[in-house]
């Protein structure tokens, strides 16, 4: 099974220099289930706030955007967020050679808790796995 973090869903959402890299991960059926959590939808309305916020995005299609992921949202398994996971991420912010923010460290903890391969788009996040020997896919 695999994690789907939010780089590449807003990839596949949203055109950009790696939005054919997010679109065949997410169909290629051996990764499946895909799996998101709450807090891959929260921060997802987040990136598309910034893509408004810098212009690259209007508010409409911004909308249009929020309407296809909900739309799709069935296909994928809901990981829940638990205590453990804002747990797990606080300890490995701690090492600050990790490089990591901490969404991606919940996003980290999130997959490691469920077992799951982490598919991101993410450099900085991909390393950290490697480093904390959590399965990572990066797929650029």
């Amino acid at each position: 099974m695999h994690y789907v973090d939010t780089s590449v869903l807003v990839a596949y959402f949203v055109p950009e220099i790696y939005s054919a890299n997010a679109e065949t991960a997410l169909r290629d059926s051996r990764r499946y289930p895909l799996a998101l959590s709450e807090w891959t939808a929260t921060e997802f309305v987040s990136a598309l706030g910034i893509k408004c916020r810098t212009g690259q995005l209007n508010e409409a299609q911004s909308l249009s955007v929020q309407r296809k992921f909900k739309a799709l949202t069935d296909f994928f398994e809901w990981l829940p967020v638990e205590t453990e996971d804002f747990r797990q991420a606080h300890d490995w912010l701690g090492n600050w050679r990790l490089g990591l923010r901490s969404g991606d460290a919940l996003h980290l903890a999130i997959s490691h808790r469920s077992g799951h391969v982490l598919i991101t788009l993410d450099d900085r996040l991909a390393r950290a796995a490697g480093t904390l020997q959590i399965p990572a896919e990066l797929i650029r």
